[in-house]
């Protein structure tokens, strides 16, 4: 080996020590740093109703209850403290039927504000009661499961009366009252000033699924207002057509202020058992005649996805039993409505029906598809007429009358009869069925 190539070898031995004294240098610095802190605990999982309600007693506000997926809780869960109830095992997705959660068999009240629950299962030993009952300010029920009893069902399956309520990604099912009877609703709120959002849940029910009203608000500050319903299965089961169980509409606002209603799967509805199968109704009613604030204003409902019922939209403007105010500021507007049959769904043959004059309402790009019906629009009631009522861009099957009334005079179409202003253009006829 030459001079020049041992000069190099020393060269680059030099090279490979000072590196290896460099990555031992820096080895040892990491090793002498301290690592991440671990998590805090969160407390033992609670396993016993004992020891839940020993948790609840002992929890500082704020404080995160896990519960042990086997955990039965017997009786009436009251939650009267700022807590976390949370299930041991939980995943992201809307909750379902059958996954495990701790489970309380006699119903959830929640006066406590700031309350968060997540992933627990809530039934009722009354079927003639509500299975979930809110009414603290800042309440969020999260993938919880609400069920009626399969056979005797439930009177409700949230009442949401409170302030600054979230329902997401839950699942409530059977709740249902026999006809004749009481009504039944998944979700109801009738006193509150809002927020309420309910998004991304599963919701069963026979009377109505959603409803917002039923009973009279205690002042006009609390009708219900600022509603979000978003991206929500909102159905009935169909196999309840043969049975004796009380049936309205499924989506029904008789109060609401500020509601969206949008990307939602709304569907069953038929009639015979209550009433004559309106998928949506917007009714206004001062229920029991002590509210004549009752109104229902700026409401947007789009881009839904309406089937099989026996009839589409229903809208009663004012109370025709009691004072109230008049609907206003409605656009329904990008909604899909199909398979709407009032043969095949034993109710109105009449496919949208409206009364008592409601105030700068549109009906816009809606596409509407099914059976026959005898009156696409059909206007009722006295004055006062429609204002700035626009029905645009439509689709829908031929009917034997079209848009009808039912105290047209000879020599007018009901259109002029009942519409003060407003247009009806650009509306496609077919014969199509969906």
């Amino acid at each position: 080996m030459s001079q020049a190539q041992l000069d190099l070898v020393a060269t680059m031995e030099g090279q490979i020590a000072a590196t290896s004294a460099t990555l031992a240098e820096l080895k040892a610095t990491l090793s002498a740093e301290p690592g991440p802190e671990p998590p805090e605990p969160s407390g033992d999982v609670i396993t016993t109703p004992a020891a839940l309600d020993a948790a609840l007693d002992a929890a500082a506000p704020g404080a995160v209850l896990t519960l042990s997926c086997t955990l039965v809780y017997p009786g009436q869960l009251t939650i009267g403290k700022s807590v976390t109830l949370q299930a041991e095992t939980l995943d992201g997705a809307r909750q379902t039927r059958d996954a495990p959660l701790p489970v309380v068999l006699d119903g959830l009240v929640v006066p406590a504000a700031d309350v968060t629950i997540r992933g627990l299962d809530v039934r009722r030993t009354n079927h003639l009661t509500d299975i979930a009952i809110v009414s603290g300010a800042n309440v969020t029920l999260d993938r919880c499961r609400i069920l009626g009893d399969p056979v005797e069902g439930a009177k409700r399956g949230i009442a949401a009366n409170a302030i600054n309520v979230v329902i997401v990604r839950c699942y409530i099912d059977d709740c249902f009252q026999s006809y004749p009877g009481s009504d039944s609703q998944a979700i109801i709120a009738w006193d509150t000033p809002g927020p309420i959002l309910i998004d991304d849940n599963f919701l069963s029910a026979g009377s109505e699924t959603i409803m917002l009203g039923g009973a009279d608000p205690s002042c006009d500050a609390n009708v219900p207002a600022d509603v979000t319903i978003r991206g929500n299965t909102i159905t009935a089961n169909p196999a309840w057509r043969d049975l004796a169980i009380g049936v309205k509409s499924r989506l029904e606002l008789k109060l609401g202020r500020r509601v969206v209603v949008e990307d939602n799967e709304i569907s069953y509805c038929w009639g015979g058992k209550g009433q004559d199968g309106y998928l949506l109704s917007l009714t206004v009613r001062n229920q029991s005649g002590s509210a004549p604030y009752s109104t229902i204003e700026q409401i947007t409902i789009r881009n839904n996805w309406f089937h099989d019922g026996a009839a589409a939209i229903n809208i009663l403007a004012e109370d025709d039993n009691h004072p109230s105010g008049r609907l206003c500021d409605v656009e329904i507007t990008g909604n899909e409505f199909t398979a709407i049959d009032h043969v095949q769904y034993a109710g109105s043959p009449k496919l949208m029906l409206v009364g008592r004059g409601p105030l700068r309402t549109t009906i816009g790009g809606n596409t509407f598809a099914g059976g026959t019906h005898t009156s696409t629009i059909y206007f009722h009631g006295p004055e006062p007429k429609c204002e700035s009522f626009d029905v645009v861009d439509n689709t829908w099957p031929a009917s034997k009358y079209g848009i009808f009334g039912s105290d047209t005079p000879s020599g007018s179409t009901a259109w002029e009869y009942y519409v003060a202003s407003g247009t009806c253009e650009g509306n496609e006829v077919t014969d199509a069925a969906g």
